[in-house]
This record gives C-alpha cells, structure tokens and sequence, in this order.
C-alpha cells in the first residue's frame, strides 16, 4: 500500500467567501487534488462540499477537517457525510457536515479551514462480500444482479426510512414502541447504506471491467455520487439527526411544557420538510438508477 498526504486550505466567515489554495504535505508528486470547493451555513451546521479529481480507481482515501480555532492541531470530530473518514472514494460532491455546536460552545468570527486526505493505493478485486457468502464475479451475467440488488435494497430501505418519519415519529415522543419502530428503520437503513458504500469502488470496476464503455462508468459514478452524496449525506442524515431530539423528548429531558410543546411543533415541521424533500429525492434516484440498470442489461 502506497499512503500520500494532500491537503487544501479554505475561509470560513459563517457566510464565507472561500479562496482555495492547494498545498502537498510531502514530497510526492500528487496527481489527486482537492477542488471545488463549497460550503453553506445550516443552522448550527456548516455543509463542506468538494471534488477529488483525477484520482485512479484503486485509490480511496482518508479525510478530515481541520480548524484554524486550536491552530489545526486537532481533527474535528462532529462530522459526518460521504467526504470525511476513511474509505472516501474519489470524485465529485464528496461531503462533510459539521455539527458546529456539538464541538465548540460558539463559533464566531474569522476561522479558516483545512481538508486533508491520505490517499490509500490498492487492488480492487472482484470478490465481494454477500452476506456471510463470498460471491465470485466473473462476467457481466454474475455482476449485473448483484448490482441490481444493492442498489434496489438502498432504495427500498431509505423509502421505508422516509415512510417511518413521515408516518410515527410524531408518535415517538410518548411511545417506546414508536420510538423503537423508528430506530430499527434507521438501523435496516444504515445497513443497506454500508453496504453500497463498502461495495461502491468494486461496482465501479466491475462495471468498468465488464460493460467497457466510458458512457457507462461515467454514468454510474454519477449514479453512486448523487446516491451516497446528495441523498445519503444532505437528505438522510439531516434526516435521521432527528431522532436525537426525538429521544430527549421521550425521556423527559426537557422540563417545560411550554418548551416541550415548541418543540414538538418545530420538530414536527422540520420533519415534513425533510421528508418533502427527500421523497423528490428518491423519486429522482429510483428514475436514475432505472435508466442505470437498463443500460446496462442492454449490453
């Protein structure tokens, strides 16, 4: 394994203008770079999103974020998305969400920001975990379904994700059982999440492998990137955040009827929110990932 430090540095106002400044940590020539990059204020949240390009597709890498607030001595530790940890894959709308106030009691004034990766080089094979099976994949015949499938599953597990906070979490405020319904749908989600996540790099090869069209791969790396990116780490997890202020209703943690009350109603709120938002999501998904799949079984 070959591991290589890169890193980009950006500015951060809450309302940032972002000025970009490429910077290699050793003395590798590193084709990868770290562009694009965006970011917006979400309530006590900053959304980072960006591009890694001209990476080679066995290749993944480890991120993180850095702040200029303890001089970047430490990596922040509430994030989450597509684009932060380990396993990041190469491409583009790669995302890190900052939960801003889980970490710091305040953030104002003038901070900047560093995204550094180490890049990890490896085989990709064509063996891939099933279950508890391994599953060989030889052709197209073996490979097709077993893209089909995990692609199918993700989008069956977040629509019954997406149906569960539409339809009990109001309940789950006084509920157990409701609150437990509501869990276990985050949990069966988050296991069909990981497993495409996990697999996405092999798909990717397989399907770079096997169908042999430019089209085709791009087209698919597309599919994986609005997937994982736009859905997963904008919509679901914005999404399933919710459940934490679900959970300190339900065990009484806040004391005033008048502030549970409020609660309620704003969560509530939020949650047809992002439920409206995510269904216009998943409609668009399950439209791509159609056309996906029929391109592929016509060739």
């Amino acid at each position: 394994m070959n591991d290589r430090f890169f890193s980009t540095n950006f500015h951060n106002l809450m309302k940032p203008c972002i000025s970009l400044c490429f910077l290699l940590i050793n003395s590798f020539a590193v084709a990868q770079k770290i562009e694009n990059i965006n970011q917006q204020a979400v309530g006590n949240k900053i959304i980072v999103t960006y591009d890694i390009t001209d990476s080679k597709p066995d290749q993944t890498f480890d991120v993180a974020l850095y702040c200029s607030h303890d001089s970047f001595s430490k990596v922040l530790v509430n994030v989450n998305g597509n684009g932060v940890g380990e396993n990041v894959a190469g491409g583009v709308n790669r995302t890190i969400i900052w939960s801003v106030l889980d970490e710091l009691p305040q953030f104002v004034g003038d901070y900047n920001f560093e995204v550094r990766a180490l890049v990890h080089e490896h085989k990709t094979n064509t063996t891939t975990d099933v279950g508890t099976r391994k599953l060989i994949i030889t052709d197209k015949d073996s490979a097709y379904p077993e893209i089909s499938n995990t692609l199918t599953n993700y989008i069956n597990e977040a629509k019954d994700l997406k149906d569960a906070f539409q339809f009990i979490s109001s309940q789950a405020f006084e509920s157990r059982q409701a609150l437990n319904g509501l869990t276990q749908a985050v949990d069966q989600y988050n296991a069909a999440y990981e497993k495409l996540n996990n697999q996405r790099l092999t798909y990717e090869k397989l399907v770079t492998d096997y169908w042999k069209r430019d089209v085709l791969v791009l087209e698919f790396k597309s599919l994986m990137d609005y997937t994982l990116g736009d859905v997963h780490s904008v919509d679901i997890l914005t999404l399933t955040q919710r459940i934490a202020v679900i959970n300190n209703l339900y065990q009484g943690q806040i004391k005033s009827q008048r502030k549970i009350n409020e609660a309620k109603l704003e969560l509530t709120k939020n949650i047809q929110l992002d439920v409206t938002r995510l269904d216009k999501r998943l409609q668009e998904l399950e439209r791509r990932t159609n056309r996906m799949l029929y391109n592929l079984s016509q060739e």
